[in-house]
């Protein structure tokens, strides 16, 4: 049987009615590697286990993380953030976690794990970021379209990164200005652009958890395709 695998997503309060929203990219993904994709709103409860009703979390990308979850004041260049959203989120990590349930992390998502297990975040990188000389900060927010990559990332040998991508270097995409700083004791870094900036984490232990800082959903490159059916087969 196909494997279910709930997507979070962000909601619009803006729109009459309110809109609970998903970029399609991330179900067709889904979809194309062989799974259902199921949407996760926020709820204010939730005490059921998730594995009752899906074998896998996808974290989907979005708005800031609100540094109130990795005991920060504001940086006065932090975007919009939605609390409810965030809890949610730290909420299903660690129940995803718990359960031993697989998870993939997009952008926004490699952020929320990294939160959701006691690591830290660059509100915004271009004004916390610390720069050397010989290696200045790349441009982590595009201006092309999404579709099309504009830095390479270099992936460390030997992680389940690099083989499940069967690369150590590959060209990304990047539409972020938040990124993460400490990663948590759990996590290790898989993952840097050439400026050092963390591209991608995954777990220690047997549990497939990976997150990427780039948008795998919106490229249709090999290295794309094999990240998503690693993790759908995963979820099987």
């Amino acid at each position: 049987m196909k494997p279910v695998i709930g997507v979070t997503c962000r909601h619009d309060r803006k729109q009459i009615p309110d809109q609970y929203m998903l970029a399609g990219a991330y179900c067709r993904a889904i979809e194309k590697a062989g799974g259902i994709p199921v949407l996760l709103p926020a709820q204010a409860e939730f005490d059921r286990p998730l594995h009752s009703f899906c074998q896998g979390l996808l974290l989907s990308g979005g708005g800031d993380i609100d540094p109130a979850f990795f005991n920060e004041e504001p940086h006065p260049r932090l975007g919009t953030v939605d609390q409810e959203r965030d809890r949610w989120e730290l909420l299903l990590v660690r129940k995803a976690y718990a359960e031993g349930l697989s998870m993939l992390g997009i952008c926004r998502g490699v952020q929320v794990l990294n939160v959701a297990f006691g690591g830290t975040l660059y509100q915004d990188l271009p004004a916390q970021y610390a720069q050397r000389p010989n290696r200045p900060l790349l441009e982590h927010n595009q201006q092309i379209p999404g579709d099309q990559v504009s830095h390479r990332v270099t992936i460390a040998a030997g992680s389940l990164l690099a083989r499940i991508l069967e690369s150590t270097e590959i060209w990304t995409n990047s539409h972020h200005h938040q990124a993460v700083k400490d990663p948590a004791a759990n996590l290790r870094i898989t993952a840097r652009s050439d400026d050092g900036v963390i591209e991608g984490l995954e777990g220690t232990g047997d549990q497939f958890l990976v997150g990427v800082q780039w948008h795998p959903e919106r490229l249709a490159s090999p290295d794309s395709q094999r990240l998503f059916a690693a993790f759908v087969r995963a979820c099987r």
